[in-house]
């Protein structure tokens, strides 16, 4: 590190050029809490800053790229977060991002199946009702009025997590039109949106899933795929099975029908 008198000052214009930033950016820094100039001219207010300065502004840059709010960043950077809490949640978001990255890759392949992987499925607050459906277009229909009912009923909804429906019955949807199709269906909601009789907690799980593309009828292949995964891996499921509806017609302005994508996934101790 070098010494004091040997410490290079730059002017607020030389550290907007080398950090391809505006004086507004650079002042907001200051303003926010995250940057403090080396030294500040008292009778001109003029800022000076040395090269520590501008590095923590790359530092700025770096995560706020990496998607953290300014407060995380200021936070992060001045160690005012419990590491271990800040870890965590970082990890919740990198395990959201690669499920979002993992679905919207695969319904642009318009790949019929992908092979089963290991998942993690974070911890949600559901409200819960329970479905019998003779189709799978019945079981769209009725969805759709559940989801509809949760609205009307007051209850906040949970953006960043789709719907699921729950089921431990390898044969749920095998004859579904003959003696309907049991499941609970599970609409993610916020925590003590509107509390009633309806809500269920899942905590966060393990799951070992199969991903399908297609119209309603895939949902059907892709159950019967799972459980017989689940045979030849010699798989111990440790609760229900989900059946996740990843893409309807509101992932996209274009999506269609023949467009969804689905996810069958089951917990498993691994």
């Amino acid at each position: 590190m070098l010494f004091p008198d040997q410490r290079k000052l730059f002017t607020s214009a030389e550290v907007c050029r080398a950090c391809g930033i505006s004086r507004t950016s650079l002042f907001r820094l200051e303003e926010i809490g995250f940057l403090k100039p080396y030294r500040i001219n008292p009778d001109t207010g003029y800022r000076y800053y040395d090269l520590q300065n501008i590095t923590a502004v790359g530092q700025f840059q770096r995560m706020q790229g990496m998607g953290l709010s300014k407060k995380e960043i200021v936070d992060v950077y001045h160690e005012r977060v419990n590491s271990e809490d800040f870890l965590q949640a970082q990890r919740r978001r990198l395990n959201m991002l690669q499920r979002f990255l993992d679905e919207y890759e695969f319904r642009h392949s318009k790949a019929k199946e992908h092979p089963g992987s290991y998942i993690t499925l974070p911890a949600v607050t559901c409200y819960c009702v329970d479905i019998i459906a003779y189709s799978p277009e019945e079981a769209a229909k009725l969805n759709y009025l559940t989801h509809l009912k949760c609205v009307e009923d007051g209850y906040q909804m949970l953006g960043s997590e789709p719907l699921f429906g729950i089921s431990d019955d390898p044969d749920t949807w095998a004859d579904c039109s003959v003696s309907g199709a049991h499941y609970t269906l599970c609409i993610p909601v916020i925590p003590d949106s509107a509390p009633g009789p309806h809500i269920q907690r899942f905590d966060e799980v393990q799951c070992f899933s199969i991903a399908g593309f297609g119209n309603y009828s895939v949902f059907q292949i892709l159950w019967e795929n799972l459980w017989r995964e689940v045979d030849n891996r010699k798989l111990s499921p440790s609760g229900p099975a989900r059946l996740i509806m990843h893409v309807g017609a509101y992932a996209g302005a274009h999506y269609k029908s023949e467009d969804y994508c689905y996810e069958c996934a089951i917990p498993v101790g691994l």
